[in-house]
């Protein structure tokens, strides 16, 4: 009978902790929503297009002439001020980040940060 008893508590737990676990998760879905705006952020990201003078084409070009390999990806960066391209060169010795200025061509390296924050490079 006390196995029994025993068998109920941790059935009764293990049915709360997944209940919490829900529940966490019903409030955190819609405040990780609000933080992106569908459409608002795509028309940010088009406004600051308007502005550019390169095509992506040309800074993934300004990117492997000055700092050589092949581009494996590049995007607008959202996260700067102006618009700025991001392009990631794959080379025999790795890989690393540079960026493209969308007005001048300037392309600047680019120090990737890890998980925590810290610097990678």
């Amino acid at each position: 009978m006390t196995s029994y008893n025993t068998l109920k508590a941790a059935m009764a737990a293990l049915i709360a902790t997944g209940a919490i676990g829900i529940a966490a998760t019903a409030v955190t879905l819609p405040a990780m929503a609000a933080e992106q705006s569908p459409g608002k952020d795509d028309a940010a990201e088009y406004a600051k297009l308007g502005s550019v003078k390169l095509s992506l084409a040309d800074a993934v070009a300004a990117a492997e002439k000055q700092f050589g390999g092949k581009a494996v990806n590049a995007a607008l960066d959202n996260e700067q001020a102006s618009a700025a391209f991001e392009v990631e060169l794959m080379t025999d010795t790795g890989s690393q980040t540079v960026a493209v200025d969308g007005q001048t061509g300037e392309v600047k390296h680019v120090t990737d940060s890890g998980e925590n924050g810290e610097d990678t490079e």
